[in-house]
């Protein structure tokens, strides 16, 4: 899967589709079966610049969410009837590429975002601006140290899945509450969730909504027809999240390395670092993010926005630090005490 985050909206349609269509004949040549997705998150971040209503931001994740051409028809004329201008901004990046209902069966990733380069980035972040040999010995430590972590922690695991799978799977087990099913006394099932139907079929794995099929995990209508058959979702997982599978992607490791002393010395000549063009302020390491992305912190809340009070005179405004009735009392103590010391100190200076 490959991310594109253009700023398609700050750019000319011609000149987009020029770039457009260079990266995209190169992709397919060099990975001709590989499934071109762009990041849902940029795309939303570029599109709120001219569409910034919160209900907006709601609108488009359902789209982009979507597992089936029905719902994605059905919450497409949802925005549209709100902001046509806003869907027409929307289709200048062709939605197969960003929005779950033209994913590609067989991947098992219904991930609409970019987030696993982001984490991937996050977690490198001190060793990318070490120079080159160092960077990549701080990466080859932070490798070594996490295939050891994840093959120690699945030596603990009794499961038959992973755990992060097992922690979707009772997410989606919740939504079955919903659910009323309809058996046909084989392996079809009709499910009607709310004001939606859905057909289920547990021989092929199927469900009308396409979720099962492009993730790999059984979507509430599938466990919904699962609890009707009195069977376990957990075993109707796809086996690419089995605790086998999970061993065996860790069961190659990394061999330890000696010191770089020990090193053999390259005949060819040293390279040489790249030019540096030392830019005002402070450098960033941290990328910029959108204001719509939730804080990193989960207990603490932003202080934007809210009003303070006075614990002294309950007044809006300040607070008691800064409070005039207190600059007013120390002024004042001050003035007296001035007063006092005053005639000793002109006494002294006689």
């Amino acid at each position: 899967m490959t991310c594109m985050p253009l700023r398609y909206l700050e750019l000319d349609n011609n000149i987009y589709d020029m770039l457009l269509q260079g990266l995209l004949s190169v992709v397919n040549e060099i990975f001709p079966l590989a499934e071109h997705r762009m990041c849902a998150r940029h795309i939303y971040a570029n599109w709120r610049k001219k569409h910034r209503l919160q209900e907006y931001q709601k609108r488009f994740w359902k789209i982009a969410k979507a597992s089936s051409e029905m719902l994605f028809n059905h919450y497409k004329n949802k925005l549209a009837n709100k902001t046509p201008r806003g869907w027409k901004d929307l289709q200048n990046t062709d939605p197969i590429h960003w929005c779950r209902a033209w994913f590609k069966v067989g991947s098992n990733c219904e991930s609409v975002d970019n987030n696993m380069s982001e984490s991937f980035n996050s977690w490198i972040i001190e060793a990318r601006f070490k120079p080159i040999l160092t960077m990549l010995e701080d990466i080859r430590i932070l490798v070594t140290r996490r295939i050891q972590e994840n093959r120690s922690n699945s030596e603990r695991w009794l499961m038959e899945i992973c755990p992060n799978i097992i922690r979707k799977v009772c997410k989606i087990r919740h939504r079955t509450q919903y659910c009323h099913v309809l058996w046909n006394g084989e392996a079809g099932f009709e499910v009607r969730d709310k004001k939606w139907r859905f057909t289920v079929d547990l021989n092929n794995k199927t469900c009308s909504c396409r979720y099962w099929q492009v993730s790999g995990i059984p979507c509430a209508h599938a466990c919904a027809a699962l609890f009707k058959m009195s069977e376990e979702p957990n075993k109707y997982v796809h086996n690419c999240f089995s605790l086998e599978a999970y061993k065996r992607t860790y069961q190659h490791v990394l061999q330890p390395v000696e010191h770089e002393s020990a090193w053999p010395v390259s005949p060819n000549p040293k390279p040489l670092p790249p030019r540096v063009k030392k830019m005002p302020g402070r450098p960033k390491k941290n990328r910029r993010k959108d204001p719509s992305e939730p804080k990193k912190s989960s207990t603490k809340s932003s202080r934007v926005g809210t009003k303070i009070r006075c614990g002294r005179c309950k007044r809006d405004g300040h607070n008691s630090r800064t409070c005039p009735r207190m600059m007013v009392f120390i002024l004042s103590s001050y003035y007296h005490v001035i007063c006092l010391l005053l005639p000793d100190a002109l006494t002294f200076g006689a």
